[in-house]
């Protein structure tokens, strides 16, 4: 495992912080200074270990003497060496220590005793007892980590290699047998979400949580009611900018940045989208993570968006629309990047469970488990959600086995150009004061929203004209001339006279038809309905007489009307009627 491509990615990393080769002896066991004089041959002239510190500094900083020294290095030391060489100097000493061996704490007594540097349990061992690195502890971005560097001194005199980036390397495979792919879907929920908070203005709950009301009234309108994806959607739209919470505790648009998303182009607005995620750092995906249930207890914390990043920057070696075994991607990432998470190393100290166990996740034998679900979440949910990647299930059933990067993740990823634009049919107007809107067609959509009602039928962007939906626009100072001009522009084409006409009587003469649901009582003759009507209990009850031997009642007093008839002795049939 390489974690040359991490490294070099932060400035955790800076050479300036590293401490000179002076200090670093000054530092050191008078045992430890002796054994690095004998390995570079130097003989020694005093017996105090400050001395014996300021001699060495001298002498093994020549560049001669450092040359000769790293000559005598064997092959897996020298390896260890460049390694740290290419990563700038200086790494986490967990990190470094956990491919090239552990380096032993050992007293001054026991070191004297055991004599480490004869037989060196590593290649990290040898280099620290020959005075190549030195332990110190550094402050990162993420805290304070113990870090091993070579002095400023040696490193400027030692062969310096060409940093190396290494990328993963991926056979595509077989094309699946089923294909999910998101594509437009989540731009389409996105101009759902808007047109709903702009009609409805949502009053949210404590922690500006939505409402079950709101959660259960807009999900229905949307392409999925996953409730993680809708976390997700409502979460990138409120940091795209879109969203105001009035002190009331309502939302309302922004309507600047409303519009502008609008108007862009549809892989434009896949990328504002994208852009809101990937440089979030309040939406933590570890976090988000249905099997994983990490315990934020404030002594641990992870960077979300440097773990993205770093996924989709491991992205690019993939060929755009062929398809990969996800798998296969977790692994050949684990092997040159294990530590894209946690530049420090530091897999013992955060504080994950497994969900199903409950056991903690802790060590490096738990990557796969927490790092490797982190990869896969990211690429099957919010990639997949954001249609940059499509995924695919295999021949046995299983699902998102596979993956590939589509037309327009590839452009996000700078892998391909950006894909163009294609002409759209224009909107429908149908019988019954409803009109259809394509998809894509998202900012003629929005405004149809807030002149006619949503129509919950099998196509999902159906909307009907209606009363109530136009006496909405009237309350925001759109005219029936306006609406009437605005159908005739979405849908390119003369409105009908008798839509015309009717949008004007109502504008006129107000609701002069209305069609409910009501529930009928009939009885079998007149006097009956005499016999009811005279009852207080039941004249209450009726709404409307349609007929000497039939009447209208509320759909939800008719409990209450089977009990009162039961009191004058009628059994009655009741049809059609929910329990």
């Amino acid at each position: 495992m390489r974690p040359i491509l991490f490294l070099l990615q932060r400035s955790l990393y800076n050479s300036a912080t590293m401490r000179l080769l002076r200090q670093s002896l000054l530092d050191t066991d008078l045992v430890h200074l002796r054994a690095i004089a004998e390995f570079w041959e130097i003989q020694l002239t005093t017996s105090r270990q400050r001395d014996v510190a300021l001699e060495l500094s001298q002498a093994i900083t020549d560049s001669a003497a450092v040359e000769r020294a790293f000559s005598r290095l064997p092959e897996d030391q020298e390896a260890a060496l460049s390694e740290l060489l290419a990563a700038g100097g200086e790494m986490p000493q967990r990190v470094f220590t956990r491919e090239w061996g552990d380096i032993r704490a050992m007293g001054p007594g026991r070191m004297a005793r055991d004599q480490p540097w004869q037989d060196p349990v590593s290649p990290a061992e040898a280099l620290w007892y020959r005075g190549f690195l030195f332990k110190s502890f550094e402050e990162g971005p993420d805290g304070a980590y113990e870090a091993v560097s070579i002095p400023l001194e040696l490193k400027d005199h030692l062969p310096q290699p060409e940093p190396v980036q290494p990328s993963i390397t991926l056979e595509p495979v077989t094309p699946p047998s089923a294909i999910f792919a998101q594509a437009d879907l989540l731009l389409d929920d996105a101009c759902t979400l808007l047109a709903y908070v702009h009609n409805e203005h949502p009053r949210l709950g404590p922690n500006r949580r939505w409402r079950e009301q709101h959660i259960e009234r807009l999900s229905s309108r949307l392409h999925s009611r996953n409730m993680a994806r809708f976390r997700f959607l409502v979460h990138v739209a409120s940091r795209a900018g879109w969203f105001v919470q009035k002190e009331t505790g309502r939302l309302s648009l922004d309507a600047d940045a409303v519009t502008a998303w609008f108007q862009r182009s549809p892989f434009d607005q896949r990328c504002t989208l994208t852009d809101a995620w990937r440089h979030d750092p309040t939406w933590n995906d570890l976090f988000h993570i249905p099997t994983l249930h990490p315990e934020d207890t404030g002594a641990w914390r992870n960077d979300p968006v440097l773990a993205r990043q770093t996924i989709l920057r491991h992205l690019r070696a993939c060929t755009p629309a062929s398809w990969y075994a996800l798998e296969r991607f977790v692994a050949a990432a684990k092997d040159i990047d294990p530590d894209f998470q946690r530049p420090d190393g530091d897999y013992d100290s955060w504080y994950i469970r497994d969900e199903e166990t409950g056991a903690y996740l802790s060590g490096f034998e738990s990557w796969d488990a927490v790092e490797g679900r982190l990869i896969r979440y990211v690429l099957t949910k919010p990639m997949a959600w954001l249609g940059l990647v499509d995924v695919g299930a295999t021949d046995n059933g299983q699902s998102d086995t596979v993956f590939r990067l589509n037309q327009d993740g590839a452009a996000v990823l700078g892998l391909a150009g950006t894909p163009s634009s294609t002409p759209l049919p224009a909107a429908r107007l149908q019988s019954g004061f409803r009109v259809s809107v394509p998809a894509a067609r998202r900012y003629e959509r929005f405004q149809l929203a807030r002149v006619a009602d949503w129509h919950r039928t099998g196509d999902r962007f159906l909307y009907r004209l209606t009363p109530s939906s136009l006496e909405r626009a009237r309350k925001e100072s759109i005219s029936i001339e306006r609406v009437l001009e605005f159908l005739q522009e979405i849908t390119e084409a003369p409105i009908p006279s008798q839509i015309e006409r009717a949008l004007k009587r109502w504008n006129s003469r107000g609701t002069e038809a209305v069609l409910e649901s009501a529930v009928l009582l009939r009885l079998s003759e007149p006097e009956l309905m005499e016999k009811v009507t005279a009852s207080p209990r039941l004249a209450r009850l009726i709404e409307d007489r349609i007929g000497p031997a039939a009447a209208v009642v509320r759909r939800q007093d008719w409990p209450r009307i089977v009990t009162e008839l039961e009191k004058m002795g009628l059994l009655p049939a009741v049809r059609d009627l929910p329990d």
